[in-house]
């Protein structure tokens, strides 16, 4: 077991780093907002993330990474006949460092156009602390 506890503690280390990076975005404009408009054309719903193809009326797709679908459905009440392929829907979020990328990531809002349908994540407070 004294062999083995080095390299237990040696390959948690690195999991977490591996979660941290991955959720870093380096790629990302973090502290932007890019909004997009068009056509749901497919819908992964599965984890680690939700993922949306969206076809602008330009006929321009954009990637859209969402939360893991488990957290939606349990947080959020998204499942995965919430959305359906065809829906008209504008998706906010943080855009690729480059453009051409055409990816969003952290998305904030997603609106269906037809009935008004909405998710938006709600800004974190600044807690106070004396």
């Amino acid at each position: 077991m004294r062999r083995s506890f080095p390299a237990i503690i040696g390959i948690l280390v690195l999991a977490g780093t591996s979660v941290r990076a991955h959720h870093t975005h380096p790629d990302f404009l973090l502290d932007q907002t890019a909004r997009v408009e068009g056509t749901l054309e497919e819908l992964k719903y599965a984890n680690p993330h939700v993922l949306l193809k969206i076809r602008t009326a330009e006929g321009v797709v954009y990637s859209a990474e969402w939360q893991a679908a488990s957290w939606l459905q349990f947080h959020a009440h998204v499942t995965l006949t919430t959305l359906r392929v065809g829906d008209l829907l504008v998706v906010s979020g943080a855009p690729a460092r480059d453009p051409a990328a055409r990816e969003l990531v952290r998305l904030k809002e997603v609106r269906r156009l037809r009935d008004g349908w909405t998710y938006r994540v709600i800004p974190e407070q600044p807690s106070l602390t004396r």
